[in-house]
């Protein structure tokens, strides 16, 4: 049988349902696709906010990070320009130039009293041993130091001229032991720089001392040689 006789007895209403059910196929294919093309397109809309957001984020970072380029490299230029840490030896504070050692009163001196005692040689030969030896050539300034009660039956006209004759005997003493005269300066502070408050009889003698400086001699006193 041929063709167009098989067609011919088709039913006509088989025909138009088959027509029909394709026509229907065919509109939900194109529905399914243009909801794939939209749920397609709302992705792709995602994803490009989504990059400019890292974009934006990676710009920011990448600022950030040159600030502390930036930083990192002003510091290091900063400790370059800056003195190597100073060390002093036991007992002596390291200060720039130097280094200083503070010695109490009741060692060196009796109260209201500028001769040195017996037992304060012992500790100013080790520190005539450190301004000989880690200190060589450098200057030797020496300080007197009072608390703040005021002179009376020493026989002192005030705590400055007793602070100053103990750096005077300090600097003697030194220079007699082999310190050269022409690194030794003396001098008397009287109570116009303590360590602490004169408030308490343990801080006034905190601030009846003698203090030894062992620093650069152009950069400090002028001394050239």
């Amino acid at each position: 049988m041929s063709k167009s006789m098989i067609l011919r007895t088709v039913p006509v209403w088989l025909l138009a349902a088959v027509a029909s059910g394709c026509a229907t196929n065919a509109k939900q294919d194109m529905a399914s696709l243009e909801d794939r093309n939209r749920n397609l397109a709302a992705q792709l809309n995602k994803t490009r906010g989504d990059l400019d957001a890292a974009q934006r984020d990676r710009a920011a970072l990448d600022q950030r990070l040159a600030g502390a380029i930036r930083d990192v490299d002003s510091l290091r230029a900063e400790l370059a320009g800056r003195p190597e840490p100073q060390t002093a030896p036991a007992g002596w504070t390291a200060v720039p130039g130097g280094g200083m050692i503070a010695i109490e009163e009741n060692i060196l001196f009796a109260p209201g009293k500028v001769t040195l005692r017996d037992e304060a040689r012992k500790t100013l030969d080790a520190i005539v041993s450190t301004l000989e030896g880690e200190y060589g050539g450098k200057d030797i300034m020496v300080f007197g130091h009072t608390d703040d009660r005021p002179i009376k039956k020493s026989g002192w006209a005030d705590n400055w001229q007793l602070s100053t004759e103990r750096g005077l005997a300090v600097v003697r003493y030194l220079r007699e032991h082999g310190v050269g005269g022409e690194r030794l300066v003396a001098a008397g502070c009287g109570e116009y720089r303590p360590r602490v408050s004169n408030n308490t009889e343990p801080n006034r003698l905190s601030n009846r001392r003698v203090e030894i400086f062992a620093i650069d001699a152009q950069s400090r006193t002028g001394r050239t040689k």
